[in-house]
């Protein structure tokens, strides 16, 4: 390498000096006598100066070479010297670590044996002009480590020209650019998702300069306006949208601009020859604006047909005469009908806003309660009547039906309650139960008046059976006894029909009225399962009797019953309730009149009851099972009229 100091030319001096002085006496050239030899001292005198000379000059040499060693070892940039044959010559400890090999490893292999073959042809150019004395600016090229991995990097070179002026050395300076690759590979990988998420979204997407120049822009933005990307690049948006010229506008981008801050405004114009709505947002960026443009048409004639619509609704619940409003769980009014209003005789400004009720007698607290927390999000609907003191001190039947509308924690967060007032109707109907216990009284005396007079009937006719032998007069006094037989069996009738429907229907607990219909019968062997959980229906409290009527057909009918079962199924229809046996079934032939007045083996009047006090709440029977596998029969219970306790409606 060459030196990087002019020590070097000064020793050389001096050693030429020496050698011309030197050179006389080898040859034995202008020999002193021996006597003359005193005369040699000045020179030997100047020849050891010399010596001393030369020797500081090679330690001061070999010193600034090591600094020179020194300084190339630790230097923080990757250096490489190399020959005109690309040969390494030298290599120091940051080009060592670049590589993976140590700088006397290195030392003596071609360069190229270190780059990647793709890099090997931009290598050897780069040399070549080296060699021409071309100035070469910085190279990139891909380098190979010892463990075969790859690294880009940049190199710098310079030249170190030998006699000649031929070049001789190379330095190498190489810099590692994989941070930088990294950089601009998340660069590009980034402006590749900005432009696909810029391309791919639904609104016009402008970059704009802080001229209002268009940067860029997306397919949507070129459909609105009708224009290229290539056309628009460069266009003020103005051009592009002169719609958007207006000072509305033009101040809405200022301040924007001035402010620094993202905005919103919004503007119409004519599209395709109808008038849209567009929304147009700001975003503040370093090169200036980003602005996106949304077609809100649409949305903005639903707020209109939806505004008409609420307009509309609050004329239909205006003038409705059942009394409607909204509270939040605490009581708080935020809607009231005017029939609402009126009934209460309080101004509904008087009331929305505030926490306002009617006094409830204790007794009915409990049941609204009740109603209230039986409402989930699977059934936000109930039902409940209750009394309330009028400001007036009168006592008014309300019903109220409460639907609940809860938030995403599963929490109420307000009651919609629309309610009108009963108190006619209980009235009416408690005159109507009063008026049935009448009946009832003068039909059961009615009954056994009739039953009294069948006995007397019965015994003349024994009588006169003893006193007749002809066979023609005991014919009709069979057929006497079986008018009175009939009639007696229609009195049982009438005993038995006269309780449907004289009691207010409730709800009834299915396995509570299961048992109390089993408690009276025999089942002897039979299993009687009922699976029907927390289950309740609201029903005449003569439903037990239905269930007992099965009960019984099952155990007089059935013949090989061993189980009975009774469980829900839930449709979208409401619940039906099932009962079925394992007995023989019932014939296709016998269902068509199965729920007929007088079918059947005993009375007649069992299922025909059954139906009736079931049809009593809208529920129906049915019968579905198949002959030869048992009875199946389907109470159908229609929404409202069912519940699961705890969760479901209260009436």
């Amino acid at each position: 390498m060459q030196p990087l100091t002019p020590a070097l030319e000064d020793l050389l001096e001096h050693l030429e000096d020496l050698d011309r002085r030197l050179r006389p006496l080898r040859a034995g050239e202008d020999a002193a006598p021996t006597g003359n030899l005193l005369l040699l001292k000045p020179v030997l005198a100047e020849i050891y100066d010399q010596v001393d000379a030369l020797i500081a000059g090679i330690r001061s040499i070999d010193a600034a070479y090591q600094r020179y060693r020194d300084r190339f070892f630790h230097l923080p940039a990757i250096c490489l010297c190399t020959g005109a044959d690309s040969i390494v010559l030298e290599a120091n400890r940051a080009a060592a670590l670049l590589f993976g090999i140590a700088p006397d490893r290195l030392q003596g292999s071609p360069l190229g044996a270190h780059l990647h073959p793709e890099s090997i042809p931009a290598f050897r150019s780069a040399v070549a002009a080296l060699g021409r004395g071309d100035d070469l600016p910085a190279q990139e090229f891909l380098l190979v480590r010892a463990d075969g991995g790859t690294v880009p990097a940049t190199a710098a070179v310079s030249t170190s020209y030998g006699p000649g002026g031929r070049a001789a050395e190379y330095l190498w300076v190489f810099h590692d650019i994989s941070g930088e690759k990294r950089v601009e590979e998340a660069l590009r990988e980034s402006e590749d998702r900005y432009r696909e998420l810029t391309e791919n979204v639904s609104d016009a997407f402008l970059a704009l300069d802080r001229d209002g120049r268009v940067l860029s822009w997306n397919r949507v933005a070129a459909r609105l306006s009708g224009r290229t990307v290539e056309e628009a690049v460069g266009q003020s948006i103005y051009d592009l949208f002169p719609q958007l010229r207006n000072d509305e506008v033009i101040g809405f981008f200022r301040q924007i601009a001035e402010t620094g801050r993202p905005g919103v405004s919004e503007c119409r114009f004519d599209l395709h020859g109808r008038e849209h709505a567009f929304e147009v947002r700001a975003v503040p960026t370093r090169a200036g604006v980003s602005v996106y443009i949304r077609d809100i048409t649409a949305r903005r004639e639903a707020e209109v047909a939806l505004r008409r619509s609420e307009e509309r609704c609050r004329m239909v619940v205006e003038s409705q005469t059942e009394l409607i409003c909204r509270r939040l769980p605490d009581g708080t009014i935020t809607f009231a009908n005017d029939a609402y209003c009126r009934y209460l005789g309080i101004p509904c400004g008087d009331l929305i806003g505030r926490r306002y009720a009617l006094t409830v007698p204790p007794d009915d607290q409990a049941r609204i309660q009740e109603s209230l927390a039986s409402l989930t999000p699977d059934h936000p609907v109930s039902t409940v009547e209750h009394r309330v003191i009028m400001p007036d001190g009168r006592v008014r039947w309300q019903q109220w039906t409460n639907t609940a509308s809860f938030d995403d924690e599963g929490s109420a967060a307000e009651y919609q309650s629309v309610g009108r007032d009963i108190t006619d109707a209980r009235m009416a109907g408690e005159a109507l139960l009063l008026a049935n216990r009448k009946l009832n009284l003068l039909s059961d005396v009615t009954r056994h008046d009739i039953l009294n007079r069948l006995n007397v009937l019965s015994g003349y006719l024994d009588l006169f059976r003893e006193r007749v032998s002809d066979p023609e007069m005991l014919e009709y006094c069979r057929k006497e006894e079986e008018a009175i037989r009939d009639i007696r069996h229609y009195m049982a009738f009438t005993a038995e029909y006269r309780d449907v429907g004289v009691a207010a229907p409730a709800w009834q607990d299915v396995r509570r009225i299961v048992r109390e219909a089993a408690a009276g019968l025999d089942p002897g062997p039979v299993a009687v399962e009922v699976r029907t959980r927390d289950l309740e229906v609201y029903a005449d409290p003569l439903i037990v009797r239905v269930f007992e009527n099965l009960i019984d057909n099952s155990l007089r009918h059935g013949e090989r019953v061993t189980r009975i079962r009774i469980y829900p199924e839930e449709s979208g229809r409401g619940i039906s309730l099932v009962y079925e046996d394992d007995g023989i079934g019932i014939p296709h032939a016998a269902k068509e009149n199965l729920f007929e007045r007088g079918f059947g083996r005993q009375t007649g009047f069992g299922l025909f009851l059954s139906r009736e006090i079931l049809g009593i709440t809208d529920l129906s029977i049915r019968e579905t099972g198949e002959p030869g596998k048992g009875v199946r029969f389907e109470i159908d219970v229609p929404p409202g009229f069912y519940r699961f306790t705890g969760r479901v409606q209260v009436r």
